[in-house]
């Protein structure tokens, strides 16, 4: 992203709130706040949620790119929930570096990822539209990550080990759809918006970005999983106890009796390591090859919904490649 996200370094400016910034050495902004968020943007990610704004944008008749507020609204709202995420989970590694709370403290984290949800709602507000389309796109967003934080309240609460196996399912599809699926739905439902798209499209845009969310989260779920089974330091789901989509699929495919055995062993494994490796390989033979399978099938089905209501450009699948092995 460009640096326009970051404090103004024009001293020429003439707001009270811009001389404010500027009555404090450039440097004491940069050490609090430019450089940890220029720290965290600069890592690679996936930037799937950014890449489906402008393909969606498009589609709905939109000429080039979505409007750089929107795009970089999401990317913003996803990476501050990231910071948040990994505090939460007490994680050590993300994009293949130490999480930011790891290399600047909780306290400095914390507030970056705070920053970065109302940065994001501030360039929302001040986007190219008029004020009643402003207005709605607020509301949504809103909405959306009120969802969010319900969505992580119950993912940090629900334990895997606790729930009974006819609660896990719809318990990881909650905490989906309330999460990724949410602010997938919302990437989708401003690129629709952002192109004066009808009403219709901007619905099916949105069935269809809350389906690639869903998607996403369960890719997420089994990457991790598959990569610690195989030896990657990262844990945190099965150390978290978190519910997630490996849980989700084990119940429909073993017997009440072998899933509650493998709850049982993760609640005593006291996230030492080498009980939770033997977890995650149990559970990923079990339904490894089974969940991409289904990954793979609802992608396909979420772009033959929409293929049959809009014409879809390949680049779109090239974009939803990403999620598939």
């Amino acid at each position: 992203m460009s640096d326009h996200l970051f404090l103004a370094t024009d001293a020429q400016n003439s707001t009270p709130h811009e001389r404010l910034h500027h009555s404090v050495p450039q440097r004491l902004w940069d050490q609090g706040l430019n450089d940890p968020v220029k720290q965290f943007l600069s890592r690679s990610g996936k930037g799937i949620r950014a890449e489906l704004v402008n393909e969606l944008f498009r589609v709905s008749g939109g000429s080039g790119d979505a409007p750089r507020a929107i795009s970089e609204a999401i990317e913003l709202l996803h990476a501050g929930s990231l910071i948040i995420d990994d505090i939460e989970d007490d994680s050590n590694e993300r994009r293949g570096k130490p999480t930011l709370h790891r290399e600047i403290g909780i306290p400095l984290a914390l507030n970056t990822g705070n920053w970065m949800y109302f940065q994001a709602f501030d360039k929302l507000a001040t986007s190219p539209f008029n004020s009643r389309t402003r207005h709605r796109i607020l509301e949504v967003t809103t909405r959306t990550i009120l969802r969010c934080h319900e969505g992580q309240a119950l993912d940090l609460s629900a334990r895997i080990d606790l729930l009974s196996p006819e609660e896990i399912y719809p318990t990881a599809q909650a905490i989906s759809r309330l999460k990724t699926g949410g602010i997938t739905e919302l990437a989708a439902w401003l690129g629709a918006t952002a192109a004066n798209a009808p009403r219709e499209t901007r619905r099916a845009l949105s069935r269809f970005g809350a389906g690639v969310g869903m998607c996403l989260q369960m890719f997420n779920d089994l990457l991790e999983l598959r990569r610690f089974a195989n030896g990657d330091e990262r844990s945190d789901d099965l150390r978290n106890l978190r519910v997630t989509w490996p849980w989700a699929w084990a119940t429909k495919i073993i017997s009440g009796t072998e899933l509650s055995a493998l709850q049982q062993q993760l609640g005593q494994s006291t996230g030492e390591t080498l009980p939770l490796r033997k977890i995650a390989v149990q559970l990923i033979s079990v339904v490894g090859d089974r969940g991409q399978a289904r990954i793979e099938s609802r992608l396909d089905r979420e772009l033959a919904r929409l293929g049959a209501c809009l014409e879809l450009p390949e680049s779109l699948g090239r974009v939803l490649s990403k999620l598939r092995y």
